[in-house]
């Protein structure tokens, strides 16, 4: 009689895995495929129309810009955030193309824009590039309103701090969404409290956020999980959390460490001040990255808040959580901003 064979308690440990991995995966896309925001996130932007330019950089970085909607309507510049690419704005882009010009790109190192030469992803490149784009595609005379998600939204204030003397004449309006200005390590809701010290989680933070950790190339249970616990939250939709997913895993490793390194340092606080245009800041309650608490500080310090939006049930990634609440924002924002300028006094000239 043969003798009878026993499975290694390893191996039997390896088959359960490989069979709740397998089937992790496949609940996951089955609750993906049968959400109706899969749709819309998934639409061609090419369908919209526009046209796409490349610009240069200061220091030679190609960035990839897209212009969509009727040439003489209003400007509203929308820059994305870390890890993501400028389709992070589909469903605004969708939704306002037929009533604003929407200028969006890729962030340097991100989608479809090239890499520094330099590795330089510092703030004040970002800042740069997005000035090198407001020269390349807003109309001489006309003032943008610019719209920032997160890291987006700290360029326009680095961009403000720098360009405050020239500020009102070429934006009419900003948006800070999901964002803050400084101190993001210690108000970060991502890392649990370790009682070792400020110094000493400040340091935890520093590495988290600039790690170069390979990420795999194709979504998994384990990084939609990870993806919705950072950057979104228990209500997000699995298409919206697949669709977050992608960008982030698209994302250059080398790009993802570098900016978090900027980051982590990163203090623009005192840049709020030279944003002397209505600017409505929102954020979602559920933000484990910029709580509100970073929302409140920036409103106690704009010149000029249009409104401070705090929406229930929604993470970092307002625009995609929370579409139609951001794209009314924005439409009132770019209201707000002609308003304004309407009820200023007119310049004559003396003689």
């Amino acid at each position: 009689m043969a003798p009878r064979r026993t499975r290694h308690p390893a191996a039997l440990a390896a088959l359960a895995v490989g069979g709740a991995w397998t089937a992790a995966y496949a609940w996951d896309r089955r609750r993906i495929v049968r959400d109706p925001a899969r749709l819309p996130l998934k639409r061609d932007l090419d369908e919209l129309g526009g046209r796409h330019v490349t610009v240069a950089a200061d220091d030679g970085t190609a960035l990839r810009v897209r212009v969509i909607g009727p040439e003489d309507a209003p400007t509203v510049v929308l820059i994305h955030g870390w890890t993501c690419a400028l389709e992070f704005w589909t469903l605004q882009l969708q939704a306002l193309a037929g009533e604003l010009r929407l200028v969006s790109y890729d962030m340097r190192g991100h989608g479809g824009s090239g890499a520094s030469g330099g590795r330089d992803y510092s703030i004040e490149a970002y800042r740069d590039d997005l000035d090198a784009v407001l020269r390349a595609t807003v109309p001489a005379g006309e003032r943008a309103t610019l719209v920032g998600h997160s890291l987006g939204a700290m360029t326009i204030v680095a961009w403000a701090a720098e360009h405050a003397d020239e500020l009102p004449e070429r934006v009419a309006a900003a948006g800070l969404f999901s964002t803050g200005v400084g101190d993001l390590i210690s108000s970060s809701l991502i890392l649990p409290a370790t009682g070792l010290g400020d110094r000493i989680e400040q340091e935890l933070g520093q590495l988290a956020l600039s790690a170069s950790v390979p990420l795999p190339k194709r979504p998994t249970p384990i990084s939609s999980r990870i993806v919705r616990y950072v950057a979104l939250c228990g209500a997000a939709s699995p298409a919206t959390v697949a669709f977050c997913e992608q960008m982030v895993l698209r994302c250059p490793r080398d790009v993802r460490a570098n900016t978090g390194s900027t980051l982590s340092r990163l203090e623009l606080s005192e840049g709020l001040a030279a944003l002397t245009v209505p600017t409505t800041v929102i954020v979602g309650r559920d933000d484990r990255l910029t709580p509100p608490v970073h929302s409140e500080r920036m409103a106690d310090g704009l010149p000029q808040v249009h409104e401070l939006i705090e929406i229930d049930a929604v993470g970092h990634m307002a625009p995609v959580e929370a579409p139609e609440r951001t794209t009314a924002a924005i439409r009132s924002l770019v209201a707000a901003g002609r308003d304004a300028r309407a009820s200023q006094p007119a310049t004559v000239a003396a003689g």
